[in-house]
């Protein structure tokens, strides 16, 4: 289905151009032109989300290490009971995975573009 704003498009284009062969093609070629957008909005938005999504959760990661580093301290430095939040190996080695490779791919990303 053509949209509202090809149609318009069209319109002033038959205007324009008298050969109705040379009006379909223009036509054929918006009709190819809209697919194309439609195609490109939709991968977009989930080029969006995913851009959203993993910087959050490597934040969430790294805020949940450096808060235990945090409580450390303060249990070392006032001589207490630390708050510590436990992490099992296997969150560690996930956690650990999952920020090497998010920070790694942002390192070689600038380094590609040239910082």
């Amino acid at each position: 289905m053509i949209g509202t704003t090809v149609n318009s498009v069209l319109g002033i284009i038959n205007k324009f151009i008298p050969d109705k062969s040379n009006q379909l093609q223009a036509e054929l070629e918006l009709t190819k032109l809209e697919i194309d957008d439609y195609a490109n909005k939709k991968g977009s938005r989930l080029e969006k989300v995913v851009t959203m999504v993993f910087p959050t959760i490597a934040f969430t990661f790294c805020a949940y290490l450096i808060s235990n580093l945090i409580g450390m301290w303060i249990g070392f430095i006032f001589k207490m009971e630390s708050p510590i939040f436990p992490i099992d190996e296997s969150l560690y080695r996930i956690i650990m995975i999952y920020l090497t490779g998010f920070f790694g791919n942002r390192s070689i990303k600038s380094w590609k573009d040239g910082y």
